[in-house]
């Protein structure tokens, strides 16, 4: 399609995978990343948000937009097993688990 992109690459640290420590390593501004958190609803299940790297994970916002009453951010020990990636590395755009998510 066109789109214009470059690969920048860098050393993971496990330790700190925080937004803004990567920026910094690669060189560009937080808000320019975008973070892959997984959360679960009481009433819908596993949904994925995507926000910026320089952001707060609103978790009331995204009951109502999830149409949930209450969500929680799932633990780090069970992303791998939800959506085949570790901690760091999940996408919205290839979750490959054993998890359907609608």
């Amino acid at each position: 399609m066109g789109i214009r992109y470059e690969l920048r690459e860098y050393e993971v640290d496990p330790e700190d995978l925080a937004a803004e420590a990567v920026a910094a390593k690669i060189g560009v501004p937080p808000g320019q990343l975008f973070k892959t958190l997984l959360a679960e609803g009481d009433r819908h299940g596993i949904c994925i948000a995507v926000i910026p790297g320089d952001t707060e994970l609103d978790l009331k916002a995204l009951a109502a937009a999830s149409g949930d009453r209450i969500v929680h951010l799932v633990p780090v020990k069970d992303l791998q097993k939800l959506t085949g990636y570790i901690c760091g590395s999940v996408t919205a755009l290839a979750a490959r688990g054993g998890t359907t998510f609608s």
